[in-house]
């Protein structure tokens, strides 16, 4: 039993280790290419730290050559404004799949209230789903004991 437990704690180190030494150079960047490319964003950033109460919308509404080349994009996915729904998911299922967490998610990030109350009834529908399959599992588990 030893033998084989030290030999499985044995493999498994060398696997991992062999995993780690394939991506040493992942996270080396050049430091001058790096600068290169943040150079537009640093520009931006004092800008608007120059001009305070400027967003990236005002911007570019107002066609400032500083944001022309910077894409408007979510890059994970949350948007909420505008009547969509976080990460591309609809209000009544972020309620009715994730609960009471997921009208808490649909309310802090889209801020609407007829969003919210999507989650809401979706977590109703969710809550008495899963209370009319308990109780379905729950009779037929008596009904199979010989109780019924």
């Amino acid at each position: 039993m030893k033998k084989t437990l030290l030999t499985s704690v044995f493999m498994l180190f060398v696997a991992v280790a062999g995993v780690f030494a394939g991506n040493a150079d992942l996270f080396s960047y050049d430091r001058n290419e790096l600068n290169n490319e943040m150079a537009e964003l640093s520009a931006l950033e004092n800008y608007v730290k120059v001009n305070e109460g400027l967003t990236l919308t005002n911007l570019v509404a107002e066609n400032n050559p500083l944001v022309s080349g910077i894409s408007v994009s979510n890059p994970f996915g949350i948007t909420g404004m505008f009547g969509e729904p976080p990460l591309g998911i609809p209000s009544f299922w972020w309620g009715c799949v994730i609960g009471v967490w997921g009208i808490a998610v649909v309310y802090f990030v889209t801020e609407d209230k007829e969003e919210t109350m999507k989650a809401l009834k979706g977590c109703v529908v969710g809550t008495l789903v899963g209370v009319v399959i308990y109780f379905g599992v729950y009779v037929w588990a008596l009904g199979y004991a010989g109780f019924f």
